[in-house]
């Protein structure tokens, strides 16, 4: 607090959420000086509730109706999800369960052996009629055409006949990233946030968010200034955030850290520890105020707080990735180097989602005819190539005369 332009006296503020009414409650605490704020907060914090909100959305089971006739695609449906649930992350046993009950009440009731093109061609557009979005209806198809086709490797169909339906064809959604300019706006605002050295870590790394909230201090070495991705908060069966593994194999990765995104984090650290005492291996790397983990949710409001604060082109907390990936591109790393850092299973799937911010690169091959048709271009003082043959013939000739 200011009066004269001069601190005057030092105010602390915590928020909580009142475990009968689950309303957002703030208190907080004045003192003369810092010190003395900061000692009154932490034992404030100490007694507030810390009732978690039980949010009706993320108790939600996504599932199928039963199915009543064992012979039904509906069953089938169910007998394909169950296979599924052995070899895919909840969040995504998630997203098949919720796409396929768009088409299920379309499709559940026909016999699995009758099943034609023609039924789930109906099925799409009676989604489309009913008022669903091209991209669920494009959604609901690719994800028929997954479980048919195990049900041909499985020898309960002769054909996949979602396979003879085309396609829909989903408008691509523009990348949406911000220039060096605007990333470090942002960051100039988010540096008075206590979650800076979040989103620092997200604009240098390119992580995902799931794999920011999911970090730990033994993740993180800041002698050798790496920090080890090994799991990541996702979506359980419910709609809960739990801890899993990551996305993909590659998303298992090891990131070398830049020196003052270490310093950002060793100062990070030892705030934490100035407000919650030792830190445990197992502890989130980034935490609430009161020390309990971050809610995505959350993390994203504060996002979309700075950048109003900032003055920024608004993006999805996703977009963050996309920008590391361009920053790099517009500094000259590799595809490989990008690929690697962002977890991708491999360099042609970034290429294809970044083919835009390699056009300058592109551009510098369109060589006009007199350069390409020209012999090589000799730098000044580097030798000719009838020079570096007559090096390589004496080092040769130098060998062989080695005992």
């Amino acid at each position: 607090m200011r009066s004269g332009g001069k601190i005057t006296a030092w105010r602390g503020l915590a928020s909580y959420q009142d475990p009968e009414t689950g309303k957002q409650r703030r208190k907080s605490v004045t003192r003369k000086t810092r010190a003395a704020a900061v000692t009154a907060l932490r034992a404030l914090i100490a007694t507030l509730p810390k009732a978690a909100r039980a949010s009706r959305r993320k108790l939600e089971v996504t599932a199928l109706p039963p199915a009543t006739d064992e012979a039904s695609v509906l069953a089938f449906l169910h007998r394909w999800l169950a296979f599924k649930a052995r070899e895919v992350r909840p969040t995504t046993l998630r997203s098949y369960t919720h796409t396929l009950c768009h088409i299920a009440p379309h499709l559940g009731h026909v016999p699995l052996a009758d099943l034609t093109a023609l039924h789930v061609e109906d099925a799409v557009s009676a989604l489309l009629a009913g008022g669903r979005s091209l991209k669920t209806a494009a959604s609901s198809l690719h994800t028929l055409r997954m479980a048919l086709r195990q049900g041909v490797r499985w020898g309960v169909l002769e054909r996949n006949v979602a396979e003879q339906v085309r396609r829909l064809r989903t408008p691509t959604m523009e990348l949406k990233v911000w220039t060096p300019q605007q990333a470090r706006d942002f960051l100039t605002v988010a540096e008075t946030h206590r979650l800076y050295p979040l989103f620092a870590l997200a604009l240098s790394t390119g992580m995902r968010k799931g794999e920011l909230l999911g970090a730990r201090w033994e993740d993180l070495n800041m002698e050798r200034g790496e920090l080890a991705v090994r799991v990541g908060l996702i979506r359980g069966s419910t709609g809960e955030w739990v801890l899993g593994e990551p996305k993909t194999r590659a998303s298992r990765r090891t990131l070398m850290l830049a020196p003052d995104l270490l310093e950002i984090l060793g100062r990070h650290e030892r705030e934490q520890r100035a407000w919650h005492g030792r830190l445990g291996p197992e502890a989130p790397l980034f935490t609430r105020a009161g020390g309990a983990n971050l809610d995505p949710s959350n993390v994203s409001r504060v996002f979309r707080m700075l950048m109003r604060q900032a003055g920024v082109p608004r993006l999805r907390f996703h977009d963050l990735r996309h920008t590391a990936a361009s920053l790099m591109v517009r500094r000259g790393v590799s595809a490989k180097l990008v690929s690697d850092r962002l977890g991708h299973a491999d360099v042609a799937f970034t290429l294809r989602v970044y083919t835009h911010l390699y056009d300058d690169q592109r551009r510098e091959a369109a060589l006009p005819l007199d350069q390409l048709l020209s012999g090589p271009v000799k730098e000044p003082g580097s030798p000719s190539p009838d020079e570096l043959i007559a090096q390589l013939q004496r080092l040769l000739a130098a060998l062989q005369r080695e005992p």
